[in-house]
């Protein structure tokens, strides 16, 4: 049993360590893909893209929340701040990207 939770532990620290970055990262793609001005002809292809990076977006925060995060306990005061703050952010461009649509 006692390596189930290390194995647990473990697995949560790994996402814990890349969600932040993973998540800033798909949040600034997302954010320079909408700012891109567009043409009637890829208006269709544009709002493809925005679908796919927004569900990019949503299955990252899905994946803190199944590992628990942020959890001081795993990642340290500051970085669960932080990614807090960022999944914040996140949902909120996912709430306004939908409230577009």
């Amino acid at each position: 049993m006692t390596q189930n939770i290390t194995i647990e532990h473990s697995t949560r620290q790994q996402i814990a360590e890349f969600l932040p970055e993973a998540i800033s990262l798909a949040v600034a793609s997302y954010r320079t893909h909408m700012a891109t001005p567009i043409d009637t002809k890829g208006f269709e292809s544009h709002h493809k893209q925005a679908k796919v990076a927004i569900s990019h977006i949503e299955l990252l925060i899905k994946l803190a929340k199944w590992a628990d995060l942020p959890d001081k306990e795993i990642i340290g005061d500051t970085e669960a701040n932080y990614l807090q703050g960022l999944m914040t952010k996140a949902e909120a461009e996912i709430n306004a990207y939908e409230e577009d649509e």
